[in-house]
């Protein structure tokens, strides 16, 4: 005999605190705001929208077990659902464990229910079955089995095709009156002996008892409850871990070249939001990669805040980008990393169109995506599942991610997956295909992914190899100030595990217009060279210097000056200079008809070597702007997942216990809200009582707004016409106007 079914509320009640922990966990919704009592989380736990994103996170085999509940109701037990889905016992009762912690099957193994939305849930055809039979008789497989081999071959085919889901077709007249003498066609063959249903004059329905008999009592193919294999090819996985380690210090420089050309040169946000075509284009090139890649490095920055709209509409570095170069190199990459993980932006988005054939720039508000997060989260979930140095596919990863999340896969997800591998490659998450270990730590915290991390760079080398060619060599990752220096003075020309700098004449005037010294770069060099300072750099940086400033730059329209008279002779004397108009006014200025920028740049591109001067006549010092926001905005992406504490946790539940509690006790005949009033001088006499006696007091409360409520408080401290007690189900303690409690009684 069947037992009794019970409710869920009555499920609920018999949990341990540990369990409704795990459960508040599990669905976070449930506790926001608070239930007030174990009837009112059951009630949350049934709504259409928290069931809807408790099924979204199932995965295949969990899905079908809910589905085969919904198809053997009302009569479903565990031995119809082991029949059903044909699972081994250890899987059922594993999954139908799961199910229950989440609440959303309960009951007795033969009495298991679900929430009465779930059906619709589901859809009108769970499993690909369609809705049940009017006629009893095709609940007898005997039956089905004669009226099938009756209706013949032809029409048993097309009776397989609809079983195998959907189990809907599309015929003309489908309501018109056929008989089984009249019958000519496989469709009328089965519409004449029930096999078919016709639900309008151009639909029909196959019902659910003859697509579940085709299909062998079993609801879903053999090995459609399995995951997919995760194959692919063989990686070695310490292979993998320095391949991704070496890629995370690229995507390290590529933030801080960014953002240091943003700093000094920032551009300009678009009326709609977002970064230009040309701006994008240009930083691509100053990054000397792809689009796609340096919108990905923009949109990194920007989630982990590094990045933000500055006073005058520009896009500029924040205060937090100054804090994160002073932070290891393993740091810094988990600080951007992380951002990526739990951002809700996508940069695959961008270059893309909109529904109104808008282009989509970088940073707009449309590249948001709530459901980016938990796709990234997946896709690393299922390369960590991987077997061991397997590097698995990309259609693997796809079939994998569809097996565990069955109702979140659409077209875009998909899409999704794909740019999610290759952002994890650039970002150095993933190497060779595989994911890296720190890949894997990210997953706990970005704390946990730069421990891991540390061991696999290099260590940070404070010096360089000078060479005869004007090159230096850093044979390893720099610290961070002697990077930042030589880069002042030296351009880039490659990277990789050992960065090759040259210095030239634009170069080193680059650095002593930055306001550095010929002295300092001597010392720079000297100091941070593992062999000799060759003899031509240091002929460079004296040459440089030595006319560096010799002419000074001024508004006249502009002006020149020098103490060398000759040096102005020479410049009068050289024919290229003739476009700028330059007239002597005095043996040591000469002055010209272009603005002073404009003399300054040709003179520098003829060979010379002028410097712009202020009218008081100091330097004008024109080193890289290092622009910033007025303040550090929050990260774009959360930072991790945002799990409750588990304090928290059991405070929520010491509420909802409390509730329940207050729900049993409360006076016969009373209602939430209209707990018995008592005179003042009564409910503080209880209070009081509770108050020594160390119990719990059922209060009835009018707050601010005039709404009363009935809460459970254990009282602390009476005093000056306040009471403070903790609110069960605030779970904190709170106080209270005497004069608005209007009454009181223990709860036990």
């Amino acid at each position: 005999m069947a037992a009794e079914p019970v409710t869920l509320a009555e499920a609920l009640r018999t949990l341990a605190d540990d369990a409704l922990v795990r459960l508040f966990r599990a669905r976070p919704d449930l506790v926001t705001p608070l239930p007030s009592d174990i009837v009112a989380l059951a009630a949350r736990a049934t709504t259409r929208s928290s069931l809807a994103r408790a099924l979204d996170r199932l995965d295949r085999r969990e899905l079908a077990v809910v589905e085969a509940v919904v198809v053997a109701a009302p009569q479903v037990s565990r031995a119809a659902l082991r029949t059903l889905l044909d699972l081994p016992n250890e899987q059922l009762d594993a999954t139908l464990a799961r199910l229950r912690s989440l609440a959303l099957v309960w009951g007795p193994d033969d009495a298991l229910d679900v929430a009465a939305v779930v059906p619709d849930l589901l859809g009108p055809h769970p499993a690909g079955l369609g809705p049940p039979a009017d006629d009893p008789r095709l609940a007898d497989s005997a039956h089905l089995a004669a009226l099938l081999d009756e209706a013949g071959a032809e029409a048993r085919s097309v009776a397989e095709r609809l079983a195998a889901g959907p189990p809907i077709g599309l015929v003309s007249d489908a309501n018109r009156t056929v008989t089984v003498e009249s019958a000519r066609s496989p469709v009328e063959q089965l519409l004449a002996r029930g096999l078919l249903v016709a639900r309008d004059a151009r639909t029909v329905t196959l019902p659910r008892e003859v697509g579940l008999h085709l299909r062998g009592g079993r609801l879903l193919p053999a090995g459609e409850l399995d995951p997919p294999a995760l194959a692919g090819t063989a990686r070695d996985q310490a292979l993998v871990d320095r391949t991704a380690a070496g890629t995370t210090l690229d995507v390290v420089r590529l933030v801080e070249q960014l953002l240091d050309a943003w700093g000094a040169e920032p551009p300009t946000i678009l009326r709609a939001g977002g970064v230009g075509v040309r701006d994008l284009r240009r930083t691509a090139s100053g990054l000397d990669v792809d689009e796609p890649t340096a919108a990905l490095v923009i949109e990194t920055a920007f989630a982990a805040g590094l990045v933000a709209v500055g006073d005058d509409d520009g896009w500029l570095p924040t205060p937090a980008y100054d804090t994160w170069l002073a932070l290891e190199p393993a740091d810094r990459w988990a600080r951007i990393a992380g951002a990526w993980l739990y951002s809700t932006r996508v940069p695959g988005l961008v270059g893309s169109r909109d529904d109104r054939d808008k282009l989509l720039p970088a940073l707009a508000l449309d590249v948001e995506r709530s459901v980016a997060p938990d796709v990234r989260q997946l896709v690393l979930q299922v390369l960590a599942e991987a077997p061991a140095n397997t590097a698995p596919d990309a259609e693997a990863v796809a079939a994998r991610a569809q097996w565990l999340r069955p109702r979140r896969m659409t077209a875009f997800v998909r899409q999704l997956l794909d740019w999610t591998l290759t952002e994890a490659a650039v970002l150095g998450v993933t190497g060779l295909g595989a994911l890296a270990a720190h890949g894997a730590a990210l997953r706990e915290s970005e704390k946990a992914a730069a421990a891991t991390l540390l061991p696999l760079l290099p260590e940070p080398v404070d010096h360089v190899l000078l060479q005869a060619d004007l090159t230096a060599v850093a044979p390893g990752p720099l610290r961070p100030e002697l990077a930042r220096a030589l880069a002042s003075m030296a351009d880039a020309e490659s990277h990789g595990g050992a960065t090759v700098y040259r210095f030239s004449a634009e170069s080193v005037r680059r650095a002593l217009d930055g306001g550095r010294t010929a002295a300092e770069l001597h010392d720079l060099v000297s100091r941070h060279s593992a062999t000799p300072v060759p003899q031509p750099l240091s002929y460079l940086i004296d040459d440089i210097a030595r006319r560096h400033g010799h002419l000074r730059a001024g508004t006249a329209t502009a002006y020149l000056r020098c103490d060398d008279p000759a040096a102005l002779d020479a410049l009068l004397a050289d024919r290229r200079t003739t476009p700028l108009g330059l007239r002597r006014i005095a043996p040591t200025v000469v002055i010209g008809r272009q603005p002073v920028k404009v003399i300054v740049d040709e003179l520098r591109a003829l060979g010379y070597s002028p410097v712009a001067e202020t009218p008081e006549g100091a330097l004008v010092l024109t080193g890289t702007r290092a622009g910033r926001t007025a303040e550090a905005p929050a990260r774009a992406g959360t930072t991790g997942p945002r799990e409750p504490e588990p304090d928290v946790l059991m405070a929520a539940v010491r509420a909802v216990r409390a509730g329940d509690r207050a729900r049993a006790s409360r006076p016969a005949g009373a209602a939430v809200g209209q707990l018995r009033r008592t005179a003042s001088a009564e409910a503080v006499e209880v209070l009081r009582a509770a108050l020594a006696g160390g119990w719990s007091v059922w209060m009835g409360y009018v707050d601010q707004q005039g709404g009363a409520r009935d809460r459970i408080v254990d009282p602390v401290r009476i005093d000056g016409g306040w009471l403070t007690a903790y609110d069960h189900a605030a779970g904190e303690a709170r106080t209270f106007a005497l004069h608005r409690i209007t009454g009181a009684a223990p709860v036990d």
